[in-house]
């Protein structure tokens, strides 16, 4: 790998068990999408093409950890060493996209991030039946932590409420919430 090719800097990122965004660094990196068809489009926060970042080898290079580069933000899944010699590494990454928002707490400052919106998901019972149907959003953790209920979101110009928790949603990365519009 030339230098010349790791033209992009991007901030390596981790989420604290506090749910807190830590930067711990900033790298050169070579951001390519794989090649595909046509990726079927995205159907929720996660992008369902996979991107492959080139760097340098460095040890905090982990899966589990974000880089963010421009308005792109990554999840690292997996880093490989092909040479063996800790030179370069090739980073299998999940994109994170949605629609610009703005995360509006009851106590605390507001924070863009972005969202995924479903308008007329299925909502369900402790049962598992169906009862209704409403707007589910997916968000991620490192962006916004963990919404509570009364908490706003201003996504495309809309503001809703934030009335409860998709139940298993949250994987770590995205979690799901109920939404209403106010």
């Amino acid at each position: 790998m030339r230098a010349g090719n790791l033209n992009t800097p991007a901030y390596l990122l981790e989420l604290t068990p506090d749910l807190c965004r830590r930067e711990i660094d900033w790298l050169w990196v070579s951001i390519r999408s794989k090649e595909s068809a046509e990726p079927p489009a995205a159907s929720g926060l996660r992008a369902p093409a996979k991107v492959t970042v080139r760097s340098w080898w460095d040890e905090r290079l982990r899966a589990g950890r974000y880089l963010q580069a421009d308005d792109r933000l990554l999840l690292i899944d997996d880093v490989r060493d092909f040479t063996g010699q800790r030179a370069e590494v090739v980073i299998t990454c999940s994109e994170l996209v949605g629609l610009p928002a703005q995360y509006l707490p009851c106590q605390g400052v507001p924070v863009h991030f972005r969202a995924h919106l479903t308008f007329e998901a299925p909502y369900r019972d402790e049962l598992g039946q169906v009862t209704g149907y409403r707007t589910r959003a997916e968000v991620a953790l490192i962006e916004v932590g963990r919404p509570q209920e009364d908490d706003q979101l201003s996504i495309a110009g809309t503001r809703y409420t934030v009335i409860g928790y998709a139940d298993d949603t949250d994987d770590g990365v995205v979690r799901g919430l109920w939404l209403e519009q106010v």
